[in-house]
């Protein structure tokens, strides 16, 4: 069983579902808790030349996410918790579900074209190729 979930969400569809498949997960280990996380992407070579304070732009931007994804998810607030990173998304993942010790990742997958995905790889496929535990990918 899972205790420690973690689920990587854009507000997209396809990671509502994710986190819907969390939470029946979760659902089957009484003790098991469920950490959202949002990543904001901001590209390295861009982050030292934001003005703003990144605090702010990551609250503004994420916490709308972060509500409608554990709305959708029906679990209780003990089993919950939040998390927002700046950075790019697929390490930063990767970074949290391991300093973490997390037992699965579950996160939705969207379909890249068969071009993007060679050039640029998808957030869901990085994750699941060095992910220091079990990735569950939901459509």
């Amino acid at each position: 069983m899972y205790h420690k979930i973690l689920v990587a969400t854009d507000g997209s569809q396809s990671s509502l579902k994710a986190a819907q498949a969390a939470a029946r997960l979760a659902r089957l280990t009484p003790d098991a808790t469920v950490t959202v996380l949002y990543v904001l992407h901001v590209p390295a070579v861009l982050q030292p030349m934001v003005d703003i304070p990144m605090d702010a732009m990551v609250r503004n931007t994420g916490r709308a996410v972060i509500d409608s994804t554990v709305g959708a998810m029906e679990l209780p607030e003990v089993q919950l918790r939040t998390e927002i990173q700046v950075g790019d998304p697929a390490t930063e993942i990767v970074q949290f579900a391991r300093a973490g010790l997390f037992d699965l990742v579950v996160m939705g997958t969207r379909g890249l074209s068969p071009l993007k995905e060679m050039f640029l790889g998808g957030v869901s496929h990085r994750v699941a190729n060095t992910a220091p535990c079990p990735v569950l990918l939901v459509r």
